[in-house]
């Protein structure tokens, strides 16, 4: 169990807010640029504020939403932040540099900050070129996690996998790859895609929880609120310990007017929150 991150039963319920450049491309898809830091920072501020009662943990960074977020009072006695280390840039072509660490930000930044654990996305092709050097990056900041006693969430986020089959198959290869190297929780994508059927999905979480020895939460994906819910549904019975959700949970908000969005959030996005919840806690 990771406090600030984790029930303490260790189920994990955490809301990912830590978009910045996907995030401004949302909220204006034609001129992205014209979205100020100060908008995206309210946009984060009201998810929190909505969301966070009912999650173990929010997934933060530090560009917008550290230390403005905590500063704002926004996060509930208890419910602590994870710190995303990675720069951007590593979406619109995964495949052409490793994983970087954001400037000026380190391990130890990340425990000043107040965090509860660090978070590092590292694209990942088991057979791509730059495999080998992803995994010397996540070892590094692992070993370095391990240094200060700081929990690590590592998301190796699989790329380039149309077909279901060959999507599972790099899934559970990553995850073999990278449960040895020492971090405390692996966020993942679910391991089933398209048409695959729900029991090879589900042999593929079990397979997951098999191969780890920490805990492992599904991510979103971006995908719709009733596919992630089902997702996870599925992988919780095969035993992941729960999920950090973004788009999915919170995308209904995106566009509308900052006067609306904690109503909108309230009414619509913190039931969808419960009913997640209820999942990772059997109910």
């Amino acid at each position: 169990m990771i406090a600030g991150i984790a029930d303490p039963d260790g189920g994990i319920r955490v809301v990912a807010i830590d978009h910045r450049d996907s995030l401004r491309v949302l909220l204006s898809p034609e001129h992205p640029d014209a979205i100020s830091a100060a908008e995206i920072t309210a946009f984060k501020i009201d998810v929190v504020a909505v969301l966070a009662p009912g999650a173990s943990g929010v997934m933060l960074e530090p560009e917008y939403s550290v230390p403005q977020v905590p500063d704002a009072g926004v996060l509930p006695l208890g419910v602590g932040f994870m710190l995303a280390l990675e720069d951007q840039g590593y979406l619109a072509d995964p495949g052409r540099q490793p994983t970087r660490v954001m400037p000026g930000w380190s391990v130890a930044a990340a425990v000043a900050s107040g965090a509860a654990a660090a978070k590092l996305l590292v694209p990942y092709r088991p057979d791509a070129p730059l495999a080998s050097a992803q995994e010397d990056v996540a070892r590094t900041v692992a070993a370095e996690c391990l240094a200060l006693n700081f929990p690590l969430v590592l998301e190796p986020l699989v790329y380039g996998a149309d077909e279901p089959h060959e999507h599972s198959a790099l899934v559970l290869e990553t995850v073999r790859r990278f449960a040895p190297i020492g971090a405390a929780v692996l966020k993942l994508p679910f391991p089933g895609r398209g048409r695959a059927a729900p029991q090879v999905a589900a042999a593929a979480c079990e397979q997951i929880t098999g191969l780890c020895p920490m805990p492992w939460a599904v991510l979103s994906g971006g995908g719709t609120f009733e596919s992630f819910e089902a997702q996870l549904t599925l992988a919780r019975r095969a035993g992941c310990a729960g999920f950090m959700v973004g788009r999915a949970l919170w995308g209904d908000v995106i566009g509308v007017p900052a006067d609306d969005r904690r109503r909108l959030l309230t009414r619509v996005v913190a039931p969808r929150l419960e009913r997640l919840g209820d999942i990772v806690r059997g109910r």
